[in-house]
């Protein structure tokens, strides 16, 4: 296999310097395995039933394969990672609010991840844990604690990305089988041992607590990866075409992350109540469960941590223009330590408000992406993607951003059952490119000299005569 000797935080990756398919499709497939999804899967079969619950999980798990699958295929055909993708879309001033509010939010998801594993641990083998019950006493002290597990495992979990691709890819491999046979052997222990106990139905199933709009079910299955589908030229760039592309991206979306949503959603089914173990923690003395959880929440950590650490990489660069130039490593060791500290405090345990949260904001952003590579610049090649990477802002872009945030805020407040995702579509993919066209930032899918901010390298605006192997 090629190995990985630049991460490629702030130009295109060559084509010699592709790894293919396997690797990105291992890192995304042990990525989407996360545990925390299994209960999200748990949660969304309590406030729905069967088979309600079902399809808001298969809806939402569809939207993110469609939704991240058009950002892949543009991202594989230029090389771009997220944030240039951004740089050359928003401009290089307008992209700093989308880069920074994103590498944050994924930052923040490798800081749950980490604490839930903590968590998990502590409910198992140490005193209260906050979300998991409470262990069984066999870690003492400060060692029973989630804050003292937090700060280890973000840490552990955290150095396989700063080691880069090669060191997730390495995990992956051993994450994904490993999971999936824990994972058959959850879904054959869940469908007899425990529908044995309980007498419940997979397929039909009353609400457990409070119930939800069905919306909400969408939005939190969808919220599950949100993020970093939203950010997937950071592994599909690696790809060597946009087939390959599309590929890793059903890996992920559907298949790997339908699979863990639905364990969670069956076991609640047959169950009629959460549980954070799934009624298997007594299995084993909790060993398999617990080494499900740290190889999946382990690759979640790597994948976010990673995503992370190109975007705080790429907006300390280009913002200090070239005066901070740490390495790609250096950055993201950073980014892992200050989060193992956010980690330690205990600052988030609660995931729903942050699936709602993450279902407004980021769609934002991915609708926008979606609008300027596939409608206003689908046949810009790269070196005029580089051009334009180089204006100051992209207004039209900016105001599709704001419009966006605007519905998706009036979506959540006053029409509950309708996904807030839409706002940042329409506002990406309709006000965008409609704004983009009257004030002639493009023509027949090609930024204009306006929109470029430069000349354009060949034919005249708007000519429909494409040179470049980027091009569609």
């Amino acid at each position: 296999m090629t190995e990985v000797k630049e991460e490629y935080t702030d130009r295109p990756v060559p084509e010699q310097a592709r790894l293919g398919f396997l690797k990105p499709a291992l890192v995304w497939a042990a990525f989407a395995h996360a545990y925390i999804c299994i209960y999200i899967g748990s949660q969304i079969m309590g406030g729905l039933g069967a088979p309600l619950g079902y399809a808001a999980i298969i809806g939402g798990q569809i939207f993110l394969f469609v939704y991240s699958g058009l950002i892949a295929h543009r991202a594989a055909k230029l090389g771009l990672n997220f944030s240039m993708m951004c740089r050359s879309a928003f401009g290089k001033y307008g992209y700093i609010v989308p880069v920074l509010l994103i590498s944050a939010l994924v930052a923040g998801w490798f800081v749950f991840q980490a604490w839930l594993a903590a968590d998990l641990t502590v409910g198992l083998y140490g005193g209260t844990s906050f979300n998991a019950g409470v262990g069984r006493g066999i870690l003492p002290g400060i060692l029973g604690t989630t804050s003292f597990w937090a700060g280890v495992w973000a840490i552990v979990f955290g150095l396989f990305a700063v080691y880069g691709m090669g060191a997730m890819a390495w995990l992956g491999k051993f994450a994904v089988f490993s999971v999936v046979a824990l994972e058959l052997w959850m879904i054959y222990s869940i469908l007899t041992g425990v529908a044995i106990h309980t007498g419940g139905n997979p397929f039909v199933s009353p609400v457990v607590g409070k119930h939800w709009t069905f919306a909400l079910g969408f939005t939190a299955s969808v919220g599950t990866f949100i993020v970093s589908s939203t950010m997937t030229g950071d592994f599909v760039r690696w790809t060597r075409n946009a087939k390959q592309a599309w590929a890793v991206t059903g890996v992920a979306f559907p298949v790997c992350n339908m699979v863990t949503l639905l364990i969670g959603g069956i076991y609640t089914a047959v169950a009629g109540h959460l549980d954070f173990f799934f009624g298997l923690s007594m299995v084993a003395f909790g060993i398999p469960m617990m080494v499900m959880q740290w190889l999946s929440n382990g690759s979640v950590c790597d994948g976010c941590l990673y995503n992370a650490g190109q975007g705080f990489k790429n907006l300390s660069y280009y913002v200090s223009k070239g005066r901070i130039n740490y390495s790609w490593k250096k950055v993201t060791t950073i980014v892992m330590i200050v989060g193992a500290a956010i980690a330690v405090s205990n600052v988030i345990t609660n995931i729903v408000p942050w699936l709602l949260t993450l279902g407004i904001l980021v769609p934002l952003v991915g609708g926008v992406l979606i609008g300027h590579y596939w409608i206003v610049a689908r046949k810009n090649n790269i070196d005029e993607h580089l051009l334009a990477a180089d204006k100051k802002f992209n207004v039209p872009a900016l105001i599709g951003l704001g419009v966006g945030l605007a519905i998706a805020i009036v979506i959540q407040f006053t029409y509950s059952d309708l996904p807030a995702v839409i706002g940042g579509l329409i506002g990406g993919i309709g006000v965008y490119p409609l704004i983009a066209k009257c004030t002639g930032y493009f023509k027949n899918a090609r930024l204009t000299e306006k929109g470029l901010g430069g000349r354009i390298g060949y034919g005249t605006a708007g000519a429909n005569t494409p040179t470049s192997p980027g091009e569609l």
